[in-house]
């Protein structure tokens, strides 16, 4: 008869999460998601699989978890530019709120998984594509209640916006000063 498990799977998750945030897939060592959720070798597979099994696991969990704050932002009775601001500046006041400044670790595993495992890949592109609806719904309430101009369609800016924000957080990650980086916020507004 099996022992029954005496971890919580997503408390363990939620640490597997924090180590490839910090350190990406490839560095994060076997042991290293052992001593940080606190599980052997033998339960940290038996309960997850391979390293890359939960991997895909920590992505798809740290998705859900976006979702849900968009699904929060997109709930407020903000116009559309001030919406859309709020959701710019959320991204960015996140990473900045980090001691580490982290990148979105989305965005990390597309520069180091990119496309080199597909079941990844699609799980990536699969939360960009909610994160780039999720724009376009909110510039496209913004051209309706007028505050967003309405000469290009809110699905284009929302492509031209997501690429924007994706390179300001890569962007933040080196620089010293947050002011450039609310500067191109502003700026990206002003265009619009």
């Amino acid at each position: 008869m099996a022992r029954p498990r005496s971890f919580d799977d997503d408390t363990a998750l939620a640490a597997a999460v924090d180590d490839f945030w910090d350190s990406g897939f490839g560095a994060t060592s076997t042991d290293e998601l052992c001593r940080s959720t606190g599980l052997s070798r033998s339960s940290l597979y038996n309960a997850f699989g391979s390293k890359r099994d939960l991997y895909l696991r920590a992505i798809l969990r740290y998705a859900a978890e976006k979702q849900g704050q968009r699904a929060d932002l997109l709930a407020s009775d903000l116009d559309g530019r001030a919406l859309l601001r709020t959701v710019l500046t959320t991204v960015l006041d996140e990473q900045w709120g980090d001691d580490d400044r982290r990148t979105c670790l989305m965005i990390n595993a597309c520069v180091e998984v990119g496309s080199s495992d597909e079941e990844i890949r699609r799980a990536l592109a699969d939360n960009a594509d909610d994160f780039r609806r999720m724009i376009s719904d909110v510039v496209r309430r913004g051209q309706l209640d007028g505050s967003l101009t309405g000469t290009v369609g809110a699905d284009q800016l929302a492509a031209v916006l997501h690429a924007a924000v994706d390179g300001l957080q890569v962007r933040s990650r080196i620089d010293r000063d947050r002011e450039p980086v609310d500067h191109a916020v502003e700026t990206l507004l002003a265009l619009l």
